[in-house]
């Protein structure tokens, strides 16, 4: 290697550090998620994300439906909340949310809807263990669903089957690639439908919001798993809400917006839904200068204070406050603001905001 020039100091690990950086920066490109959910990741949540999006795209090829799908799952659409691909109308027409779960508990896929219910991020939940969103008197009973099926009759055959030990035929074991084609005897074992709690950031007093659990348990391929790394089936649910939504939740639920401010809180950017709530186009949203022109002057000291707490802690908290719009009215919003940090330092401010 040749010397550094006479006077400076070579920094082994600050080469390394900046090397690092720059392949993570290289890594987050390549996530299927929207700019300004990429620019707040840590380096762990983008290992975590590419690891589950490898996951997903091998278990998407080796299905052999990669075709038809690969895009929607690959490329952003369905991470998207602009999107009008069918794959998210789908998604938005269920009252609810599609998971799919596997045997050791992590969260190998979960629908962008989920934030609509939960509040939580689509990328704030893949390939996280869902027992962390499980209320605790409920984890064992998921845990169940998981991994009690009989163990007799068409479930412990899969599972011999998958461990290449199928016992009536013990000498020809059965090859990989027909696994995930076996037709079960009796498919009822498989079948789920259970209640469970889950955390809820939307929900102001408990914290938790009871779902319903429709689904399946189906073998989980391309994952090149041993059968002692954990169970070979995940479960494919959707999860509804156990209370149906009222006329007026379903309304409110199309009324949550986001937007993107600079550090002062002048805003920069505002989705489709909140120029529908507000009636603003983007650019007169940003021409105005600071936000909290927009604020009620009975609310500015009480947003002030949440400004100034999201600024030393990450997160304001659910702060409630009023909005002008654009017809001189005010409408009430439930808001939540969290700090953006790129290259290590506070870049810009997302606020999600729901009318009420």
């Amino acid at each position: 290697k040749p010397l550094p020039p006479e006077g400076v100091k070579s920094n082994p690990s600050k080469r390394h550090r900046d090397r690092l950086n720059q392949e993570l920066n290289k890594l987050t490109g390549l996530l299927p998620f929207p700019e300004d959910v990429c620019t707040r990741l840590d380096k762990l949540s983008i290992l975590r994300l590419a690891v589950g999006y490898l996951k997903v795209k091998s278990y998407l090829m080796d299905e052999r439906t990669h075709r038809s799908t690969e895009s929607y799952f690959l490329r952003g659409n369905c991470c998207s909340r602009e999107s009008n691909s069918g794959l998210n109308l789908c998604f938005q027409a269920l009252n609810g949310f599609v998971i799919a779960v596997t045997g050791d508990g992590y969260i190998f896929y979960i629908s962008p809807t989920v934030q609509d219910y939960l509040g939580f991020h689509q990328s704030d939940l893949i390939y996280q263990s869902v027992y962390e969103l499980i209320h605790a008197d409920d984890r064992a009973a998921f845990r169940h669903q998981l991994h009690g099926a009989p163990a007799s009759g068409s479930a412990q055959h899969a599972a011999d089957v998958w461990a290449g030990r199928d016992l009536s035929r013990p000498s020809s074991p059965t090859p990989c690639h027909e696994q995930g084609h076996l037709q079960l005897e009796q498919p009822s074992f498989l079948e789920r439908s259970f209640t469970c709690r889950f955390r809820c950031l939307l929900d102001n007093s408990s914290g938790f919001l009871a779902l319903n659990f429709r689904g399946r348990l189906k073998f989980l391929l391309g994952q090149q798993k041993k059968v002692s790394d954990g169970s070979p089936l995940a479960l494919f649910a959707i999860a509804t809400p156990l209370q149906p939504l009222s006329i007026l939740e379903l309304r409110t639920k199309t009324l949550i917006f986001q937007t993107k401010h600079k550090l002062d809180f002048t805003p920069m950017a505002c989705d489709s839904r909140g120029k529908v709530v507000l009636g603003y186009t983007e650019t007169e949203l940003c021409r105005r200068g600071s936000g909290y022109q927009f604020v009620h002057a009975a609310d500015v000291m009480y947003c002030a204070e949440n400004h100034v707490r999201m600024m030393k802690t990450g997160e304001s908290g659910l702060t409630v406050f009023r909005l002008l719009t654009k017809k001189d009215g005010w409408v009430w919003v439930q808001a939540n603001a969290r700090l953006v940090y790129k290259g290590g330092k506070p870049d810009c401010i997302i606020a999600r905001q729901r009318a009420l």
